[in-house]
């Protein structure tokens, strides 16, 4: 269990994926996507330091890193744009999109002065000002800004209240623990929650507060033992709209008629529907599953012998940079599911 019976995000894929009806997990498509990530971890094309490979992220491994990263992982939700709007912002001569726009928008004003890393900045920063800080290049505001403006004010004031105003010192807490930090943040910043409730039982998804993790852990990884998380590979993949999508494409999961007439260009799926649950879910549960398959082919196929070990969280950053560079393809395959919500 996480807290008060929810189980965790591992637990609560299994129970979905044993319980749900539009979503079917495909046992050859999970060995094929095993073997392509067993392939990548051989020639070295997915990299072991995976937060350090975007240009976007600090390098600088230091109490700021961290902070950058809290920050960042606060408002890590829901880029898509409105139907006729558009969502990107420019730094150093680069359009960025999605996630990497909000990363961009942060350098930007850490460049020009702005103390948008300290914790009464964020307590008290306005809506008027970051609806400046993330408007598109396009014009456009970000959207769920005002929800964004609510969990900054809350983090800062949860940080100042009870970290001594830096992420780092919740950090320390965990006693070099993924799972006592992700029960801390969970415990503590109440925009973490990403809960449900699927055929009575309370469930969790916790797309931010696992990537959150894992970012603390890519961004101390070399420079400071206090994230060099034991448990690391006991955090899931990150269930946003963008991995389920590329898990079906790329034949992992499968999904029922039914699934598909709920989704797609100009509909949307609620927050806590059964769809949308079972959609996280089975991602979360199927990505645990290529995890098992690519332990069962290191130990048994000798192509992949000495091949190291591959998290599910970095299954998951494959998955998704595969649906990043072959982004028609898969749109024109398989729908994603839309669903505006702080959780992702």
């Amino acid at each position: 269990m996480l807290i008060d019976g929810v189980l965790g995000p591992s637990e609560s894929g299994k129970f979905i994926v044993k319980h749900g009806s539009l979503v079917k997990v495909n046992e050859s498509g999970v060995t094929k996507v095993a073997e392509q990530i067993l392939e990548a971890a051989k020639d070295g094309s997915i990299k072991e330091s995976l937060f350090l490979s975007p240009e976007l992220h600090p390098k600088s491994g230091d109490k700021e890193a961290v902070q950058w990263v809290f920050l960042v992982d606060t408002i890590n939700f829901s880029f898509w744009p409105d139907e006729g709007a558009h969502y990107d912002v420019s730094w150093n001569g680069k359009s960025y999109t999605g996630y990497f726009s909000a990363c961009a928008a942060v350098n930007k004003a850490l460049a020009a002065g702005i103390p948008i890393l300290s914790a009464e900045w964020m307590k008290n920063v306005s809506e008027e000002e970051i609806d400046h800080i993330f408007k598109s290049d396009s014009g456009h505001s970000i959207p769920l800004l005002g929800e964004r403006v609510k969990a900054i004010n809350e983090s800062g004031r949860v940080l100042l209240e009870k970290f001594d105003g830096e992420f780092y010192n919740c950090v320390v807490k965990s006693e070099k623990s993924a799972q006592t930090l992700l029960k801390l943040i969970v415990k503590n910043f109440t925009s973490f929650r990403d809960f449900a409730e699927f055929h009575n039982q309370k469930v969790s998804l916790l797309k931010r507060a696992q990537i959150l993790v894992a970012d603390v852990y890519g961004a101390l990884q070399g420079h400071d033992e206090v994230g060099d998380f034991k448990d690391i590979s006991s955090i899931t993949m990150f269930a946003d709209y963008r991995v389920p999508q590329a898990l079906a494409y790329l034949g992992a999961l499968d999904y029922s008629k039914e699934l598909l007439d709920q989704i797609g260009e100009g509909k949307r799926l609620e927050n806590g529907s059964a769809a949308e649950v079972e959609l996280r879910g089975a991602s979360i549960a199927v990505c645990d599953e290529i995890v098992d398959k690519m332990n069962d082919l290191r130990a048994n196929d000798s192509r992949f012998a000495g091949v190291r070990e591959v998290t599910a969280m970095e299954v998951d950053v494959f998955v998704w940079g595969y649906r990043r560079l072959h982004a028609a393809d898969v749109e024109k395959k398989i729908p994603f599911h839309r669903t505006r919500c702080i959780y992702y």
